[in-house]
């Protein structure tokens, strides 16, 4: 996971029946997955908590995905070192309490931002992140957590695998007995030094997602390539020491200027600050591509391939991440599908509001235009809502047409006004859904 966007540093008491019954789905999914013909338990599913504030919505939203988690990744602190001046440290205040109640192992992570200095054990850099580490540990310990592993999360060019061994051997030995874990990337596995990286560790995880950004808006990119990550998956299973596999739910926004050159990146925080002519291109994580890698990890699950770490857990509030009901679908090996059903809202004084539910697992682009006839009363004014525009057919009959531009998107459980109608009086109303529009 990188620490630069926009390239700006960016410093269960209760019982819940819809949850229970949500686990329920959950788990008759991966009993459903274990027929198929491996000989194995389903892989555990654990998932990065990487937000930084902590708010009431995360709060619930790790109460709420409790039964479908094996493990909590938290993002506890992020570390930047800079030649010939004191480290940069952005500590996150984690809610121990909500760790604690949810009743689920927690790792503890630390993201440590490029470094190009020394690697050795007496160096300063070094004896920080023993002492962090230890500080952290120390602190969910007072809290009453003890933490399942502590994680590294620095992404060394290939070149420092042998250096980067040093920090890992030291760091080993003064968390012990906590495990210690890191996040590898698949261009490492090609190295002579990573078969050694590993051994100094307990076990790591292979993050077959990029942050990498596609160099021109009209160039083709995907987060995680299926056919890539099996092939690095079965490579690093070849090594035979414990690993995990990231997977990806987020999305990002990359913004080009008029010469098609790269201004930056975008996800959950803050928009970029970008000239009106900008361009957007906007990469999310195909669901659908997502399941049916994790149906072929169940298929194909290499012995020492432990779980599945999703980055990160979706918020309601992500505006590119999927869906906690895409996600759940995905983590089941089954493929999240788009549905959308229209809604009139009626009121007695002869206003009709038009609505579309999207009602599938997966995210829904309205692309659909509605005609509506009505009789028994007189049309006084419309207007569409949310980019739709009013095209009249007839006395009495007119189309919604969807924007041509600005494709919306309706998240599984949203709701978007696209239009009203008001009348003379409450009519008798009728709708057609049309074909959608060519893009």
């Amino acid at each position: 996971m990188r620490l630069m966007i926009n390239r700006q540093r960016i410093p269960t008491s209760h019982f819940y029946w819809p949850t229970a019954i949500a686990g329920l789905m959950l788990m008759a999914g991966l009993l459903a997955l274990s027929t198929l013909p491996h000989d194995t338990a389903p892989l555990p599913h654990s998932a990065y908590l990487w937000q930084r504030n902590w708010s009431g919505s995360l709060r619930e939203a790790v109460q709420r995905n409790q039964p479908f988690i094996a493990e909590w990744a938290a993002l506890a602190a992020e570390v930047e070192f800079q030649p010939d001046a004191p480290p940069r440290l952005a500590k996150v205040a984690l809610d121990h309490a909500s760790l604690r109640t949810s009743g689920r192992p927690v790792s503890l992570v630390i993201r440590i931002a490029p470094w190009a200095g020394a690697f050795d054990r007496s160096q300063p850099q070094t004896q920080f992140l023993i002492h962090l580490a230890q500080s952290l540990l120390n602190d969910a310990r007072r809290q009453g957590l003890e933490p399942a592993h502590l994680q590294l999360d620095f992404d060394a060019a290939t070149r420092q695998l042998d250096d980067y061994r040093h920090w890992l051997d030291a760091m080993r030995e003064a968390i012990a007995p906590t495990p210690l874990t890191i996040t590898t990337l698949p261009t490492w596995l090609n190295s002579p030094a990573f078969p050694r990286l590993i051994q100094s560790v307990d076990s790591y995880i292979l993050q077959v997602h990029s942050w990498e950004a596609p160099r021109r808006p009209d160039q083709p990119f995907t987060l995680c390539d299926p056919d890539q990550a099996k092939r690095a998956i079965q490579q690093a299973a070849q090594l035979g020491r414990p690993f995990q596999v990231a997977l990806p739910t987020y999305g990002y926004r990359a913004w080009f200027d008029s010469q098609h050159r790269l201004l930056g990146l975008s996800a959950e925080g803050p928009a970029l600050n970008a000239s009106p002519d900008a361009q957007v291109r906007e990469v999310r994580a195909d669901p659908v591509a997502m399941a049916q890698l994790v149906r072929w990890l169940h298929i194909h699950r290499p012995e020492n391939l432990h779980g599945i770490i999703w980055y990160r857990l979706p918020l309601p509030e992500d505006r590119l991440s999927w869906n906690e009901r895409t996600w759940r679908t995905v983590m089941q090996g089954q493929t999240p599908a788009p549905r959308t059903a229209w809604v009139l809202k009626k009121s007695a004084d002869g206003l009709i509001e038009v609505a579309f539910d999207a009602t599938g697992e997966a995210d829904s682009l309205l692309t659909t235009p509605l005609t509506l006839h009505w009789r028994q009363a007189q049309l006084i004014a419309a207007d569409g809502l949310a980019g739709f525009t009013v095209q009249r057919l007839a006395p009495d009959a007119l189309r919604l047409q969807p924007p041509r531009r600005e494709l919306l998107r309706l998240a599984p459980g949203q709701q978007q006004l696209i239009g009203w109608l008001r009348f003379s009086q409450p009519p008798e109303i009728s709708v057609h859904v049309d074909t959608p529009l060519p893009r």
